[in-house]
């Protein structure tokens, strides 16, 4: 695996954070840029119509991506160098993980330096967003988040023989994609080189409150996955798990 950072340009970047502040869009994902960004007006953005709303951020983040565009640069440099002096040891243990050769994989995939708070991927591009603020650790952090789900989701295609749409969010494919983030740090050597703050919780944050009875769900898909002989056998397990409780998992998320 390989990828080259590169730096978002203004309209994408724009258009990522709008992607996420729509009216259909849940309180989580919105708050994630009033979190990361606290001088915007939050109250103005709830009740203003949708193109009043995408006026005002698109004029906020016109004015901030121009003042911060040399720190864009400065961390599109330092990413790279971050990838590059981790490369080899991710392809080692990622390799030994999934049972793949991972140095043959994904050698095309490009990392966006963005605005945007929340990352999204794109599997078929190959590519995936990060953004600017935060240290080395915090793009170090995404990049393996992006690359679990890369590898995961070439193999599950080539076993299931499924469809690019169906890994896409709210599908419950793409759930349970960012429910294994956490099997797979909690029970891997990918712990090794996971950056140590985001060790404890590195899924999204409401999966780890969720349970079917008494069970977490994340215990349990990691009881599977130590019990699975393969990667194959915990891939079929675990989605049949959720859609057997496809309707709780769905009421527990925001």
């Amino acid at each position: 695996m390989d990828l080259s950072v590169k730096i978002m340009s203004k309209t994408d970047s724009i258009s990522s954070i709008l992607k996420f502040q729509t009216p259909n869009t849940s309180s989580y994902w919105q708050d994630a840029l009033f979190k990361a960004y606290p001088f915007l007006d939050k109250d103005k953005c709830l009740h203003s119509s949708w193109e009043n709303k995408k006026q005002y951020l698109s004029a906020e983040f016109s004015t901030l991506y121009d003042k911060l565009y040399p720190t864009l640069q400065n961390k599109c440099a330092n990413s790279q160098k971050i990838w590059n002096q981790n490369q080899a040891n991710i392809n080692h243990i990622f390799s030994q993980v999934f049972n793949l050769d991972c140095a043959h994989l994904f050698n095309n995939i490009v990392a966006e330096i963005s605005l945007n708070p929340v990352c999204p991927r794109n599997l078929r591009m190959q590519s995936y967003s990060a953004i600017w603020a935060g240290d080395e650790t915090n793009f170090l952090k995404t990049s393996l988040h992006e690359m679990i789900h890369f590898v995961w989701f070439y193999i599950w295609k080539k076993h299931f023989q499924d469809n690019w749409p169906e890994y896409e969010a709210p599908n419950l494919k793409w759930i349970l994609s960012e429910m294994v983030i956490d099997t797979f740090v909690k029970n891997t050597t990918i712990s090794h080189i996971f950056p140590k703050p985001y060790k404890e919780k590195p899924a999204y944050q409401y999966f780890y409150n969720m349970k079917i009875g008494d069970n977490f769900i994340l215990t349990k898909l990691s009881k599977l996955y130590l019990n699975a002989t393969n990667i194959i056998i915990f891939m079929e397990q675990a989605y049949q798990y959720c859609l057997n409780h496809e309707e709780l998992i769905r009421k527990q998320m925001r």
